[in-house]
Formats: structure tokens, sequence, C-alpha cells
């Protein structure tokens, strides 16, 4: 055994965040993207944002359990897509997309499972949540949804392919390829007849049933709780070879003439003009 420490240091907790709200109280994290302006949409710095705070969460021993939620009415729009077409305008990858830009990190590197967390997440869904913003749902084990929130993918619909065998595998399949391939949208009470969220409730109350159910998990074995979240883990888990040519199918596509009209007509409030290639 190493005679070798790193104890956790609570001064390296993330600080002055510009894009997520981050604090912690006793045993929980909470984790608010907060980009109300743009419904909460992800760009290249609040992904890094994010990945500091689970990377935080992972690191300190005094948490149990993270909360994640958005800011204002919506828990999150996915990528955002106006970043993603002004760069594509000035002819330039967006920071987490450029390997030649030290962000780089394709997919953003914004989730949970980009720093392996193995500790359980509670999403609080106030508003709806779509693209990658499902993604963050769906690497949550426990779901908390307000009355009048949605769920949807939307890929497909600005002409990028996501991960689409994360929902395959994480929701009924009918469910998952209604999602990917139609764009469709599933109610709050649509997710909770099939399994999907734990809870629905007013808007006003979303907060505080996530909290209810983070002192439930806080009552449990810390080490006992951590232990099942590394089996789902690994239950969940693709073959590497999956994920490669899941992420090179995706990186091909965004790099598409289409790609690029997807955000181009998603900016200019129009209908796309796809050309197949």
């Amino acid at each position: 055994m190493s005679k070798l420490s790193s104890p956790y240091d609570p001064a390296q907790a993330p600080k002055d965040l510009k894009y997520v709200r981050y604090e912690k109280k006793g045993n929980v994290a909470y984790v608010i993207i907060n980009r109300p302006e743009v419904r909460n949409a992800l760009h290249s710095w609040a992904y890094i944002e994010l990945r500091q705070c689970w990377r935080d969460i992972g690191l300190d021993p005094d948490i149990y359990v993270g909360i994640v939620s958005g800011e204002g009415q919506a828990f999150c729009a996915g990528r955002d897509v106006k970043f993603l077409a002004e760069h594509w305008a000035s002819g330039t990858r967006t920071p987490h997309e450029d390997p030649n830009s030290p962000h780089y990190h394709w997919g953003g590197g914004g989730q949970p499972k980009d720093v392996n967390l193995e500790k359980p997440l509670i999403a609080a869904l106030n508003g709806f949540a779509v693209g990658v913003g499902l993604n963050i749902v769906l690497q949550c084990q426990l779901r908390v949804m307000a009355e009048d929130a949605w769920i949807g993918d939307q890929h497909t619909n600005v002409g990028r392919y996501g991960a689409p065998h994360e929902l395959y595998t994480a929701l009924p399949r009918a469910t998952a390829a209604y999602l990917s391939l139609c764009n469709g949208r599933l109610t709050a009470q649509e997710c909770l007849t099939q399994g999907i969220v734990n809870k629905v409730v007013p808007q006003d109350q979303v907060m505080a049933a996530a909290e209810e159910m983070a002192e439930m998990v806080c009552r449990s074995s810390p080490l006992a709780v951590q232990a099942i979240i590394r089996t789902y883990n690994m239950v969940a888990a693709f073959p590497p070879s999956l994920v490669t040519y899941a992420r090179d199918l995706d990186q091909r596509i965004a790099e598409t003439e289409d790609g690029e009209e997807g955000a181009r007509a998603f900016r200019e409030k129009r209908r796309p003009a796809w050309k197949l290639r």
C-alpha cells in the first residue's frame, strides 16, 4: 500500500462559477445550471464548470448525494445551438469540439459519467430537459419532475446524432425510438407511468421533494450506497468499441453540411433544408 496520501481539501471546491450554482448543505451538494436566459443550454464553458462540480462531489467524503436542477423555468435545453451556430458562421469549431483547444472534450464533458462519479444523484426537473439535458437526467439514479415539465431528445432536429445508445438502454426501447427518431416529447405523467421518474409534484414543490429523497439516501450507509452506484455504473457500461463507434458517428455527422444547416436553421427559427451531405 502506498505511504502517500492526498486528503480532500474543502478549499479546492469550485468557486466563483459563472454558469453553475454549486453549494453544499450538510451531506448534500446542489448543482444548479445557471443560464436561464438561454433556458440553461450548455456551451463549452458551462460544460467545464459542470465537470468541476461532478469531480468535487466525487472527492468530498462528506457529500453523500447530489441534487441537480436548473435555474428558472427549464432544467436544461441541451447544447447551446446558437453558440454552435456562431462558431459555424465564423468557420471555427466550438472549444470543446476543437482538438487544438485545451478545452477539447468531445461531447462537452459536462456529464457525471465524464468523471466516473460513484455517488447518487437526484434530478429535480423544474422544467423541460432535452438533448444533453436529458442525458444528464438519465445519469441521475433518482428523479422528481414538475407537473408541467417534459423531456425530449431533439438531436436529429438540428442535424446532430447525440447518444441514442444511452437512451435505448435507459428507457423502454419504443420510447427511446420515439424520442430520438420522431423528436417526440413525454409529459411528466407519461414519464411517471413508464417508470422514468419517481415522483411528479407541483412545480413549486420539486426541490422540496428532491431534498426529502436526498434525506432518505443520507440515512443509508454511504459505503453501501456508493457500492450500489458502482454496480449500477458497471451494469450500464457500454463496450469500449461501441463508445468509440458512437463518438465517431457523432463527430462525423456534426461536421456535415446538414450539421451546419441544423444549427443555422435553429438560430434563424426556420425549418432546416436537409441536403443529405
